[in-house]
């Protein structure tokens, strides 16, 4: 595939060309322009898959860079007869302004438009995903008139799942201390990372995979994917989520025993007001898993161990590790009120997220022999207002490891979860 990238500053340039050779892409098949004009004349002559361009750009050589030049070379590419647009068009720009100027015309169109910062990294991981997803379907087209399509999947023992790529997956990846390698399949758009873990006796093999966003709706259809390709027999989610202030302290993890989505039911009108009438079917964690998370909740030294051991910044109390129900909901909830209303679903409940009903469930309704699912969860907030970004990387971290000393009681005791590696 071939790759234009449209942008004046060299730094970007050269992080962008990083990403796209990590992807897979040669660095013969990646043209650099830095203007709008010579942009034009690359597109005029050549078929480009993929154009990543910089909103905040000079129309031509010896201009000053201006809100507007990355727009209008977008507008001249879509009325122009004389220009082969390209496959998909990918946004760049460290120009706040750009950025909001540009949001509407990437908005219409479906592409993605991104913010560039020393502190916002997310784009590399969404650009990776855009190239081998674009890289996917050439293979696949290749093989396709070649007449051969067949995709051969690896099987493995454990799938772990991250709504984030950044605290959640980066932290599970420095938890886990192992190599990963970042792996793509024909006709597939996700991005996925493999790896073999040793965890007490046991070789696991293991698939790592980020959602393409957060939410119920992105998790049951991502990991009921990655479910019916890989079949593994437990699939993980580490993270962080909001606790129930009272039963929970920032800092604290929670096993979830039982999930389910807040907010299924229907709203219906009494004396004049509209009322909201819960209506949630709730999973279970399976009785081995509980058993686990409980022998986990007890060891006292393990998690003051996990506690000592976390990098950078950690609470000053040595945090609890809570079993019990954790509901999920398709948005975010700021609001003092929140866990008054949902107890009434469920008067235990410890924590809530946007994805841990959506795990549970495709694994519920996975292909025989379902796996086990199993989630750990670090309290960051309180799902009122009050934040603490610090404490979401060692939350994260944390929940992590705990992740990875159940897995490997798991896969160290139980016929049903004997990693396929010792078979």
């Amino acid at each position: 595939m071939r790759v234009l990238i449209v942008d004046d500053e060299n730094g970007k340039v050269v992080e962008i060309a990083g990403v796209l050779e990590e992807s897979g892409v040669g660095r013969d098949n990646i043209v650099v322009v830095t203007t709008a004009a010579a942009a034009l004349k690359e597109l005029r002559n050549t078929y480009f898959d993929l154009l990543i361009i910089d909103m905040f750009l000079p129309h031509r050589i010896g201009e000053a860079p201006n809100l507007t030049g990355g727009e209008e070379l977008l507008k001249r590419i879509h009325r122009g007869a004389d220009v082969a647009p390209p496959e998909y068009i990918f946004g760049l720009t460290a120009n706040a302004d750009a950025m909001e100027h540009s949001r509407g015309v990437f908005a219409d169109h479906s592409w993605h438009l991104e913010e560039v910062s020393p502190t916002k990294t997310g784009w590399k991981l969404k650009l990776m995903e855009k190239v081998r997803y674009l890289r996917a379907r050439e293979e696949f087209t290749a093989a396709d008139a070649a007449g051969s399509t067949e995709v051969k999947l690896p099987r493995c023992d454990l799938l772990i799942v991250c709504a984030l790529q950044d605290p959640e997956l980066s932290e599970f990846f420095r938890a886990a201390n192992s190599t990963w390698e970042v792996v793509t399949y024909s006709g597939d758009p996700h991005l996925y990372r493999r790896s073999e873990l040793s965890l007490g006796n046991a070789r696991i093999s293991a698939m790592a995979l980020c959602l393409p966003q957060m939410g119920l709706v992105s998790a049951g259809v991502s990991v009921a994917k990655a479910l019916a390709l890989f079949r593994p027999l437990v699939v993980a989610m580490p993270g962080i989520c909001a606790g129930r202030r009272g039963d929970c302290d920032l800092g604290d993890a929670i096993g979830a025993n039982l999930t389910w989505d807040y907010g299924s039911g229907k709203f219906t009108e009494m004396g004049g007001e509209v009322v909201f009438e819960a209506a949630p079917f709730q999973a279970a964690a399976s009785a081995k898993v509980v058993a686990i998370l409980t022998e986990l909740a007890s060891d006292v030294e393990l998690i003051e161990e996990i506690y000592r051991e976390s990098p950078g910044y950690r609470p000053s109390e040595m945090p609890s590790f809570h079993i019990g129900p954790m509901a999920s909901g398709a948005a975010v909830q700021n609001h003092k009120e929140f866990f008054t209303g949902v107890a009434s679903q469920q008067r235990k409940i410890l924590g809530i997220d946007m994805e841990a009903f959506a795990v549970a469930w495709a694994s519920h309704e996975a292909l025989e022999p379902q796996p086990h699912w199993l989630i750990i969860k670090s309290v960051v907030d309180f799902a009122d207002g009050t934040k603490d970004s610090k404490i979401q990387r060692f939350g994260s971290y944390f929940s992590a490891k705990l992740i990875l000393k159940a897995v490997a009681r798991l896969f160290n005791g139980g016929a049903d979860t004997q990693p396929r590696s010792t078979h």
